[in-house]
């Protein structure tokens, strides 16, 4: 087997890890994690031993460093006891574990062009058949996943208990499906009907969040790629308004589809929509600063908040809606660190203007929204955003690129 086939062969089982982590819940019952860690190791074995004979040369990508700098404190919080609550701790090391050999495998498989450019396309068309399925599902099951599953909190969408998490993955591929929109062919007009099924979709799901996010991808996309478009002879000014049509016609598409929506209308209408998140963030900030060296231990913030809660409701908080700041409380110091490292490996290099529109804005993006949600404690969200994450290509081209 040749090297770009064993990645081609590696990037299909990648898209049914994930496929199976989302449609799985979201992976976030520990059946479903399990057997997303499970495939995760068995996968890197083979690699490990693919690469032990000589096949491939590892691609060196800086991400690595505060992706394992995260994973390697997890398993320092438990095996020195720093974690208050170890068996927690364990299973979140577990986790990211697995995330960080998800993120390294596929930093050797996306460094193909080819392959990486494919991977973004079959994303594209996974999370238009999932938002297919969440349409007919919302008008059809009466608030059942799967027509069978009941939930007794959130706002379901798709296979997500919580609509705020699909919208984080729709934010993570509408800048691909945007950018589809404007290649020249006859699937031009196909990939503009995914697109406005994906806006369909967010509007929906209610995410209010996840409605702006995603509307000012589109329309970021498409207006600065329309931008770049020379029409032979246009005067400026006609060319002007001509290209700035599908970013405006975007715009008017999305305002419409709220209006209509009078939950959603009724949802962006609320005075301080966000106060009861922002005190538990303000809680959670307090504890971390009452350990800030070795935080409370990784998957702890369940157990340890009820101690630290004054928004004075008797209500269970998994989560903090604020990932940074629940990272800082559960990881201490090393959270943000690893944070900030990496927000400075995707801005101190000089991507392309395709690189910046296909990975580093939707990773950006759903970094934003995890300011007021919790999508990165979602495992499938994670482990999308850390796919993406990876199709940022690296310094140099593969090896081994022309075997193909």
């Amino acid at each position: 087997m040749t090297p770009y086939r064993f990645r081609a062969v590696t990037a299909g089982i990648l898209f049914a890890i994930l496929a199976f982590a989302v449609l799985a819940l979201g992976a976030v019952d520990r059946w479903a994690l399990t057997v997303f860690e499970i495939a995760v190791f068995v996968l890197s074995g083979v690699w490990v031993f693919w690469i032990a004979l000589g096949k491939s040369r590892l691609v060196w990508n800086p991400f690595y460093l505060p992706l394992g700098l995260v994973t390697a404190w997890s398993g320092v919080q438990y095996g020195l006891s720093l974690s208050v609550y170890r068996h927690r701790t364990a299973s979140e090391a577990l986790k990211w574990l697995a995330m960080w050999l998800l993120f390294a495998i596929a930093s050797q498989v996306f460094a193909d062009p080819l392959i990486r450019r494919g991977f973004g396309r079959a994303l594209v068309w996974l999370v238009f058949g999932l938002c297919v399925f969440g349409l007919v599902q919302d008008f059809t099951s009466e608030g059942l996943i799967y027509w069978s599953i009941s939930v007794s909190v959130g706002r379901i969408f798709g296979p997500f208990v919580n609509a705020n998490h699909f919208a984080a993955l729709l934010e993570l591929v509408v800048p691909t499906a945007a950018l589809l929109t404007l290649k020249a062919g006859e699937q031009r007009m196909i990939y503009a009907g995914v697109l406005l099924i994906l806006l369909a979709a967010v509007v929906v799901g209610g995410s209010r969040m996840g409605t702006v996010l995603v509307g000012l991808e589109a329309v970021v996309v498409l207006g600065i790629q329309a931008w770049k478009t020379r029409r032979v002879g246009a005067s400026r000014s006609i060319r002007r308004r001509w290209l700035a049509a599908p970013a405006v016609a975007f715009a008017a598409i999305l305002t419409a589809m709220v209006l209509r929506n009078p939950e959603l209308t009724a949802r962006f209408g609320e005075d301080q929509p966000y106060q009861v998140r922002w005190m538990v963030t303000r809680d959670t900030w307090g504890l971390f600063l009452s350990r800030a060296w070795t935080g409370y231990g990784a998957g702890t913030f369940d157990q340890v908040y009820p101690s630290a809660n004054t928004t004075g409701l008797d209500l269970f908080w998994p989560h903090a809606h604020n990932d940074p700041v629940q990272f800082a409380m559960e990881w201490g110091l090393v959270g943000p660190v690893a944070l900030v490292w990496i927000m400075w490996l995707l801005f101190r290099r000089r991507w392309t203007q395709d690189q910046w529109l296909r990975a580093v804005l939707p990773v950006m993006t759903v970094l934003v929204h995890s300011w007021v949600d919790f999508p990165l404690q979602i495992p499938a969200v994670a482990a999308a955003w850390l796919l993406i994450l990876a199709m940022l290509p690296p310094a140099k081209p593969v090896e081994d690129a022309a075997a193909r």
